[in-house]
């Protein structure tokens, strides 16, 4: 079989710093901040090579040009989860697989910050997108208990509202709703759905009110049952955050959805306490003391989504909002050499950058105090260590490594291993009649369905059609896609928790487990021409009950120790996906003259805003 052929950093930074057009090259992000505020950001760290810290190296240049910035990553290359690999498979044909994250959707709410990064970095014209109304778009499958069950997917305007921006259309068409009708009427996964439904609407359980947290699953529950949650909302989980569903946090998870359910709750109490009358009366006194309050009395985690807020309707004024809205029939989108393109241009901008400085294979072992600010302890690969001196640290390495820095005693955070298995075959279309996205796994598939412990597959060749294409043989300009099907099957999780390093599966061990697994889902016999395994070791932050809280008491202790100096951004905190990253970059170096901020301000009240 062919091997991956490894993205050589000396050649993509040769090649984006001489191709590259920097369109926001003179574009100034600190046209809101005052000289006088800036003096005091001098020299400024940023700790992590991944996505967030490239970010945020690259933001803060921007907006602070008379600061030093350093970054530093402990291993030899930048970008960290997001990375392609570029596979041969034969007749001089190359392939783009990802390592990491596949896609980034086009509709998230936090698009507009990676919007204006794409048209700074003149990266708009390497955009390949995946319309909203194509069959990858709408199509979905979720395995059970057998065989894989297709349900055409949509996004309606309350879904996007309370629970997540899915990659699909947001009606559905008429033969969409009949299918949809007779997949819900006929497939045994759906069993109990209408009971479910009409329990959710008359009847649910309240919640305790001791609880100040639970899991997803506990929380969905008590409103549609177990079996609705174990079939569907564990398929759901599994694909988003390789996390066990009766761990991870509603609070922090599904924030609208706990916020509603909250009022709620103080609704039925005030109404049992005054009346329905007193009840109207307090309702009418309370939107009138909100509608005259001032930014002086709003709450910390108020006034930090309010800043938030105005950034985002900013951006949606400028290229990015015109961006945007040029995508608003898109579903996916990546680029032609995959999502590679984006840490590699954020690389190649940070190169060129004066006041900009990039160390890997340097690892931050403490970050202390010294005249000047912090003092950070870094070693290389040679165990040599020294201090440097900054006046304010960016930490972006995941939170366990920021306690371990700053020798903080916390309970340390859960994370999910994942191996990530990438077929590739000569043949086109394998995986048909089952065109689509690809598919999930619930937990409540029988055992001998998946021994493996898959959490899903990836159509990848049907989720981005266009980006593996040729020169068309008439030499005209123009492109045909490749006749090949790519295939990922995503192994590991949280079936993988309780597992050794020393009991992972090895590369070897995860091709036979994904091909096992192809042949009895799939019906798939045929042999790939190449693969590309990536095990990713704790790579998942998984926020579990009480992350709320313990994000709030990292904010106070952040607070204490180092009075604003030092302030953390990343997967770890608000969202792990690859908008949330660098949305969370810019939030953070946007308000870095600010006094008194951490980047923990939305958990100020122990709740997620």
């Amino acid at each position: 079989m062919a091997n991956a052929i490894q993205p050589r950093w000396l050649y993509q930074r040769l090649i984006f710093l001489s191709n590259i057009q920097f369109l926001g090259g003179n574009r100034n992000f600190s046209s809101e901040t005052s000289s006088g505020s800036q003096r005091n950001v001098e020299k400024i760290a940023v700790v992590g090579g991944g996505i967030t810290g490239l970010a945020s190296a690259y933001f803060a240049s921007q907006r602070y040009p008379s600061a030093s910035i350093t970054l530093f990553e402990s291993s030899n290359r930048l970008g960290g989860a997001v990375e392609s690999a570029y596979v041969p498979i034969g007749k001089g044909t190359t392939v783009v697989c990802e390592r990491g994250p596949r896609t980034l959707r086009a509709n998230a709410p936090r698009a507009p910050v990676t919007y204006d990064l794409i048209q700074a970095l003149g990266l708009r014209d390497s955009l390949i997108t995946v319309p909203k109304q194509c069959q990858t778009a709408g199509q979905r499958y979720i395995l059970y208990p057998d065989h894989l069950v297709s349900i055409p997917a949509f996004n309606p305007a309350a879904v996007r509202r309370h629970i997540a921006y899915i990659p699909a259309p947001s009606t559905l068409q008429a033969r969409q709703l009949i299918r949809l009708l007779y997949v819900l009427a006929t497939e045994p996964l759906f069993n109990g759905l209408l009971g479910s439904l009409f329990r959710s609407i008359s009847f649910s359980a309240p919640r305790p009110p001791d609880i100040h947290d639970e899991s997803m699953g506990s929380f969905l529950a008590r409103r549609f049952g177990h079996r609705l949650v174990d079939n569907l909302g564990s398929a759901v989980v599994n694909g988003l955050y390789a996390g066990d569903i009766y761990r991870l946090s509603a609070k922090a998870l599904l924030p609208s959805l706990w916020k509603l359910e909250t009022r709620a709750e103080e609704e039925k109490k005030k109404i049992s306490q005054s009346g329905f009358p007193g009840f109207m009366l307090q309702s009418v006194r309370k939107s009138r003391r909100t509608d005259t309050q001032g930014e002086n009395d709003m709450s910390l985690a108020a006034q930090s989504r309010q800043r938030e807020d105005s950034l985002l309707a900013r951006l949606r004024r400028g290229p990015a909002g015109e961006l945007e809205t040029s995508l608003k029939d898109a579903s996916v989108f990546s680029f032609k050499r995959g999502l590679q393109e984006l840490p590699s241009a954020l690389e190649a901008a940070l190169i060129r950058a004066k006041n900009v400085h990039l160390h890997t294979g340097i690892s931050v072992q403490n970050i202390g105090h010294c005249s000047s600010g912090l003092a950070l302890s870094i070693s290389d690969q040679k165990k040599m260590t020294t201090i440097q001196p900054f006046t304010h640290v960016i930490a972006t390495t995941p939170y366990n490594h920021v306690l371990s820095a700053i020798n903080l005693e916390n309970p340390p955070m859960a994370t999910a291993t994942v191996m990530l298995v990438t077929l590739c075959f000569a043949a086109p279309f394998v995986n048909h009649p089952h065109r689509g996205f690809g598919y999930l796994i619930p937990n409540s598939v029988p055992a001998h369905q998946n021994p493996e412990h898959a959490l899903g597959v990836v159509f990848d060749s049907d989720a981005m059609p266009d980006q593996d294409s040729l020169p068309s043989a008439s030499q005209d300009g123009l492109y045909q896609q490749v006749p090949s099907t790519k295939i990922t099957v995503v192994l590991g999780g949280h079936w993988w928790d309780e597992r050794s390093a020393a009991a992972l599966p090895t590369e070897a061990e995860g091709v036979r487990m994904a091909r096992r697994l192809l042949r009895r889902h799939l019906g798939i016999t045929e042999d790939p021409v190449a693969n590309v395994v990536t095990l990713r070791r704790n790579a998942i932050p998984q926020y579990e009950v009480g992350h709320c809280e313990r994000m709030a008491r990292l904010r106070e202790q952040l607070l204490e120790r180092f009075a604003g100096r030092l302030r953390v951004a990343g997967a770890s905190y608000r969202g792990i996906g690859v908008h949330d990253c660098v949305f969370s970059a810019r939030s953070v170096v946007e308000a870095l003259e600010l006094d008194g901020l951490t980047g923990l301000e939305c958990f100020a009240d122990g709740e997620k805003t």
